[in-house]
């Protein structure tokens, strides 16, 4: 197996919440000994090409979800296609896995699948977020104004406003997709604490003498 692949079979089921399996055409004796050896349970082995695409129609269907596939090859090509999300290392790739892909990853390893699944879900959360917060906006903007209780340039205001909040809510994008809401607030809070605590060393608490040296 490549280094690193365990790591990321352990993140996908703990923390990305993921079923995995392995659809391989090797034999049953060498594809149980590399999935034992990364942590993978379900294994499908011995498999043809439209093999690999009934596995991924069958399983799209019975769960109603959505799937991600990983593959290189030309046979993975129909799977690939036919997969929700398909994810392919480009370096290894085959010219048509690379036609039909959704993903491609320049680098050689398969560490950037979790990246890339952590920042689709924290792209979601933000347009969910910006969706929201303009029509909160919108609403607190207009409900008053057609009741008469705001004048149009104050509505025209707050409208512009809640634009220039989903603008400012959309550079967290630019955060690792780690990074939380709570981190996002407490980051300038912890800098501006820094920068209070600086300034007080700097001056001198009261009833205190400065010092002078005699030489």
């Amino acid at each position: 197996p490549r280094p690193g692949v365990s790591d990321v079979i352990a993140w996908l089921r703990n923390k990305g919440k993921f079923r995995v399996m392995m659809l391989t055409g090797d034999h049953e004796s060498s594809a149980r000994r590399v999935a034992n050896a990364v942590g993978i349970t379900e294994v499908y082995c011995g498999l043809k090409p439209e093999d690999k695409l009934n596995h991924v129609v069958r399983i799209s269907r019975e769960t109603g979800e959505g799937l991600i596939m990983v593959g290189d090859g030309i046979n993975d090509a129909p799977a690939l296609a036919a997969a929700t999300v398909s994810i392919v290392l480009a370096q290894r790739a085959s010219a048509t896995a690379i036609a039909v892909a959704d993903v491609l990853l320049l680098q050689d390893n398969i560490s950037g699948i979790p990246f890339c699944i952590a920042k689709a879900r924290q792209t979601t959360s933000l347009v969910k977020q910006n969706v929201a917060l303009a029509l909160s906006a919108i609403i607190a903007a207009s409900l008053p104004s057609v009741l008469g209780f705001l004048p149009l340039w104050l509505t025209v205001l707050l409208h512009e406003g809640g634009t220039l909040i989903v603008c400012v809510n959309s550079i967290r994008a630019l955060n690792d997709p780690t990074w939380s809401l709570k981190q996002d607030l407490h980051y300038p809070l912890d800098k501006l604490k820094a920068v209070i605590m600086r300034i007080r060393k700097r001056i001198p608490s009261p009833g205190t003498m400065p010092t002078a040296q005699v030489q």
